[in-house]
């Protein structure tokens, strides 16, 4: 047979060296007889749907390439039955069946032909015809055809649901044989148990097999769905009545729901804090509307920090001499702090756990230095940290001091445990400064606090008490700031950048609850507000002052400037705006493609997740340099990273990004959409996070109803936590 002509490979899947997203293109090794052979090509969905061990066949074509050598270039593919006389024998013989190899494989296909498929399904106990196969050996292949079919019919069950290759594959890797039985008696196992099955395909499965919808397990699965839900918006818990509008907005009657909450309590796998009280400390106490209901590890965390906070809140009284070691530290620093600023430093070098707050400009990055150096001079070294690698970066250049991210300082390693710093290994700490506190979530948090040493140090949270709270669970910052139990200085009066301008004013105008003014018609130079009510003519004056009215003042572009947005959607999300900046500013830059994922040479792009093997995390920006064999070339701020091209799932296009996506940097341009098309986004927390992202020049595109409505929303930001209240109990309890 020629090289060209169409052909089969037939073997079992080996393992998946890398797939695109979009179920497109993929690399899979394949153990044939003859050994392991590269198969390349549009096959994304066999790579899904396959597991390791299963049988495949590819449709295809012999190819030698340049770099890789011979492989096989697919066009099609079946998974689970063999499509040729010698894949039959070989799927045989590889099935793993106690005493059948080649021979016996062989010895089946030369007594049934192609009729082996028929006789294996329907007519098993014909195998007797096959000399040297007795008994025990017709069982096992029997059985072991009957589960492949089975769990080739779950999966197709499965898929048609919607579910994704990934996850059959999880189920399918959680329950084994088992898997069409939990899937059949028991579908609300998954949302537990299964990544990435919630409640809705849980419930799409129980109503296949006629469950009834007063099921008690889907009561609890509803609960329990809709507090994770909860989490992922920022509370910490839910109350009975907020649980149960959740529930029955699910369109689960909530008849019993209160029974089912007290079984799933007794599970342990939620936590209920009852508002009323019973005569028996062995019986809840009646449902009240107000009872508080928590995922465990969110009750242990919030209970955790709360007692951490207690113990190391608060300094001892500033000593008289700190004045004569702040002068000093101010003198080689050239710099003359405020009385806020002094009193911050001095609160922060007497012990305990103090906050430091303020809105941009207000000095915090300088009296840090003056507070570092004064530690320098006692021969001390502090820990700097902050919850992005960016902010990190960013608190490191302003200090001149080494930064971490908190993750790091933790030493987390997700494929050991987790966060190796904790009660049993301490960290070792002279003193601790965590900047950029209003993104710690309650969960972050309490790692930290876990992991600090034993004895008293002294331990500094820097943040904007204004800006968008954390993404994951809880409001820090916030809560220890309205406990009352931590020393908080705030910062008011403004250094950066002096009066005039434009940025500051607007920052300060929006937390007012004002739309900013535009330099258009306010005597600055750096803040623009531009209406443009149409989307068409506001991406198009977004792209105009980006590649012309920018550069023109000197920017560079994209380096210099950023885009931001509050959504992903929309031709005012970041999709859209990546697609036309791109084509705009580097339209020239070589496509490098590979499994429906296109970029190009010069393209600005950002880290999705973390990636702890290379330390490129979550909201790291790069620029691609280039691609070889392996993989992109990208420059992440100097280091040169080898992105794989199994990764290219965690790389997206960076001209523009998420205001969330933007917190803990800071841009020396800043251009930002707020149009009315960004419906609920529109909040005085995103508008005030976005502006405060700017250094030295800021443009808004969208309308002024955009920018009322955003003003406006001062609420909707709140979110159900109790650390400040158990703080205050605990602070009052040891009273």
């Amino acid at each position: 047979m020629s090289e060209s002509s169409p052909t089969w490979l037939e073997g079992r899947l080996e393992r998946v060296v890398w797939a695109s997203d979009d179920g497109g293109y993929a690399v899979v090794k394949v153990r044939t007889e003859g050994g392991t052979v590269t198969a390349v090509g549009d096959i994304g969905l066999l790579a899904d749907e396959a597991e390791p061990d299963d049988f495949v066949a590819v449709e295809g074509r012999w190819e030698e390439h340049a770099v890789h050598g011979r492989q096989f270039r697919a066009t099609g593919f079946l998974q689970g039955l063999p499509r040729t006389l010698e894949g039959l024998a070989l799927y045989l013989s590889q099935a793993g069946i106690p005493g059948v190899g080649k021979a016996i494989a062989g010895r089946i296909v030369k007594v049934f032909g192609v009729s082996a498929l028929h006789v294996l399904a329907e007519e098993p106990q014909r195998l007797s015809e096959v000399p040297g196969l007795g008994p025990a050996r017709i069982e096992a292949i029997t059985e072991r055809w009957e589960r492949d079919a089975q769990g080739s019919a779950l999966a197709v069950r499965l898929r048609a649901l919607g579910l994704s290759p990934r996850i059959v594959r999880r189920i399918r890797e959680r329950y084994g044989e088992r898997s069409a039985a939990v899937v059949a008696r028991e579908p609300y196992r998954l949302t537990e148990e299964i990544t990435g099955v919630g409640f809705h395909t849980a419930d799409a499965l129980a109503r296949q097999q006629g469950l009834p919808e007063d099921d008690p397990a889907r009561l609890r699965a509803a609960a329990l769905h809709a507090l994770r839900r909860a989490e992922s918006e920022g509370h910490a818990y839910l109350d009975r009545a907020r649980l149960s509008r959740a529930v029955e907005a699910l369109g689960v009657p909530i008849d019993g729901l209160d029974a089912a909450l007290d079984g799933v309590a007794m599970d342990r796998r939620l936590i209920i804090e009852p508002m009323g009280r019973s005569e028996d400390p062995f019986v809840l106490p009646p449902a009240h509307p107000q009872d508080r209901l928590w995922l465990p590890w969110l009750h242990r965390a919030e209970l955790e920090v709360a007692e951490a906070v207690c113990v190391r809140a608060g300094a001892e009284r500033p000593d008289p001499a700190l004045a004569v070691e702040i002068a000093a530290a101010e003198a080689f620093e050239r710099v003359s702090l405020g009385e806020e600023q002094r009193r911050a430093v001095e609160l922060a070098l007497s012990g305990g756990m103090v906050i430091l707050t303020g809105g941009p400009g207000t000095g915090k990055t300088t009296l840090l230095r003056v507070l570092l150096r004064v530690a320098r001079e006692r021969g001390q070294t502090w820990t700097l940290a902050s919850p992005t690698g960016r902010a990190a970066r960013r608190l490191e250049e302003a200090t001149g001091q080494p930064a971490s991210t908190v993750h790091r300082l933790l030493e987390l390693r997700p494929g050991e445990g987790g966060f190796q710093r904790g009660p049993e290994n301490p960290l070792e700490l002279e003193g601790l400064v965590i900047d950029e506190v209003s993104m710690v979530d309650l969960p972050l948090m309490e790692a930290l606090m876990r992991a600090l040493p034993p004895e008293p140090i002294p331990i500094v949270l820097v943040g904007d008490a204004d800006q968008l709270p954390s993404v994951g669970p809880g409001q820090i910052l916030h809560d220890l700031i309205f406990s009352d139990a931590v020393p908080v200085v705030r910062l008011h009066r403004v250094y950066r950048q002096g009066e005039g301008s434009g940025i500051l004013e607007a920052a300060a105008s929006i937390l007012t609850g004002q739309v900013p003014r535009s330099g258009e018609r306010a005597p600055w130079e750096d803040c623009f507000l531009l209406e443009r009510q149409d989307p068409d003519r506001a991406v198009e004056t977004l792209l105009t002052v980006v590649s012309e009215r920018l550069p023109a003042l000197g920017f560079e572009v994209p380096d210099q400037v950023q885009v931001l947005t509050p959504v992903r959607r929309g031709a005012l999300g970041t999709e859209g705006l990546n697609r036309v900046l791109q084509a705009r500013l580097n339209p020239d830059g070589r496509e490098i493609s590979r499994g429906g994922r296109s970029f190009r040479e010069g393209d600005r792009v950002i880290c999705t997740r973390n990636r702890y093997d290379v330390e490129v995390f979550n909201g790291d920006v790069g620029k691609v340099l280039g691609a070889d064999r392996s993989g992109l070339r990208i420059d992440f701020e100097g280091r040169r990273i080898d992105w794989a091209w199994e990764e290219l799932s965690s790389l997206e296009l960076a001209y523009a990004i998420t205001v969330h996506k933007s917190q803990g940097s800071e841009y020396p341009a800043v251009v930002l959409a707020l149009h009315p098309s960004h419906g609920i986004m529109l909040r005085r927390t995103l508008f005030y996070t976005a502006v405060t992202r700017a250094r030295d020049f800021l443009c808004v595109v969208g309308s002024n109803r955009a920018w009322r409505r955003a003003v406006d929303q001062a609420r909707g930001e709140e979110r159900l936590t109790q650390l400040a209240a158990r703080i205050a109990e605990r602070r009052e309890g040891a009273r």
